[in-house]
C-alpha cells in the first residue's frame, strides 16, 4: 500500500507540475497576443491619416452624459400675452407664428450674435436657442433649442425659424418648443470626437480626404414619438466642392441621417 501511494502521490505532483507549465504558456501567448495587438492596431489618428482625413483640434477625451426626455410643448393664450410688438397666434397647439408689426432691423450684414440678441428679446425662451444655419438665398435662419448649452440636433419640436426680408429685417418667425427636460438614464462615457470620426469613417459614411471642420457634442431624437434624446456627435465635413452635416450615436457609433427636422 506504501508503494501504490507514494506512486499516486509522485503522479499526482507531475500532474499539477504539468497543469502548471500549460496554464503559464497559456497566459504568457495571450499577454504577447495582446501586446502584438495593442503595437500592431493603428491608432484612429493614424487610420484617418492613411485615409487622408483632416480636421479641426477636436474636443479631447471622453465626456459623461445622459439620455434624456422630453415633452413638446403646448401653447396657451397666457404665452402669446407675453410677445410684444407682433401678431401671434397658435397653430395645432405646438407651434407659434408670429409676425412683427415693423420688421427688426439688423443692418448690411447678418451677425450671429446679432440675430440670437433678436430672439432673446422677442421671442419665448429665446436664450435657449442657438443659431444653426443662416441661409441668404431662402432669407431665413434656422435656431434649435439646447439643453444644458448643447443643441438638440435636427428636431422640428424644438426648432425656432426666422424670416427675413430683402433688407435683412426679421418680419416673422414660427417656433416650438420642448419643455419637462429631464434626465432618462443616468450619464454614460461616450465616444472621443476621434474616435466618432474614425467610426464614421469605418462605416463608409466619411469619405477619404474629406476634411473635418467643425465638432459638437449635443443632442438627436432616438425616439420621436416619445421624444428620447441620446447624446450625439455632430461634425460639418468638406469633401471637394460639398459640404456635409454627419450626426453618430456618441454611445453606440450608430449614424443618423441628416434629413428634414424630425
Amino acid at each position: 500500500m506504501k508503494m501504490d501511494w507514494s506512486k499516486t502521490k509522485t503522479i499526482f505532483i507531475l500532474v499539477f507540475l504539468v497543469l502548471d507549465i500549460y496554464l503559464s504558456c497559456q497566459l504568457y501567448f495571450k499577454y504577447v497576443k495582446n501586446q502584438y495587438e495593442v503595437i500592431g492596431s493603428p491608432t484612429a489618428e493614424q487610420s484617418l491619416k492613411a485615409a487622408n482625413i483632416t480636421f479641426v483640434d477636436l474636443p479631447k477625451g471622453k465626456a459623461k452624459r445622459p439620455y434624456i426626455s422630453a415633452e413638446e410643448k403646448v401653447f396657451t393664450a397666457k404665452d402669446l400675452k407675453k410677445l410684444k410688438n407682433q401678431q401671434a397666434e397658435i397653430v395645432n397647439g405646438q407651434k407659434l407664428s408670429s409676425v412683427f408689426d415693423k420688421p427688426v432691423k439688423l443692418g448690411t450684414k447678418i451677425k450671429t450674435d446679432q440675430l440670437e440678441a433678436v430672439i432673446q428679446e422677442n421671442m419665448l425662451y429665446g436664450s435657449r436657442y442657438k443659431l444653426w444655419n443662416y441661409d441668404k438665398d431662402l432669407n431665413q435662419a434656422v435656431f434649435y433649442e439646447t439643453y444644458n448649452g448643447k443643441m438638440i440636433f435636427n428636431n422640428k419640436n424644438a426648432k425656432l425659424t426666422v424670416y427675413l426680408n430683402d433688407r435683412n429685417e426679421i418680419i416673422s418667425y414660427d417656433q416650438t418648443y420642448l419643455t419637462n427636460i429631464k434626465i432618462y438614464r443616468e450619464e454614460e462615457e461616450t465616444l472621443s470626437a476621434v474616435k466618432a470620426v474614425e467610426a464614421l469613417y469605418k462605416k463608409g459614411t466619411l469619405k477619404p480626404n474629406s476634411k473635418v471642420t467643425k465638432a459638437e457634442l449635443g443632442y438627436y431624437t432616438r425616439v420621436p414619438e416619445l421624444q428620447v434624446l441620446v447624446p450625439t456627435w455632430h461634425f460639418t465635413v468638406k469633401h471637394g466642392n460639398e459640404t456635409e452635416q454627419l450626426f453618430i450615436n456618441a454611445f453606440e457609433g450608430q449614424v443618423n441621417e441628416m434629413e428634414n427636422a424630425q
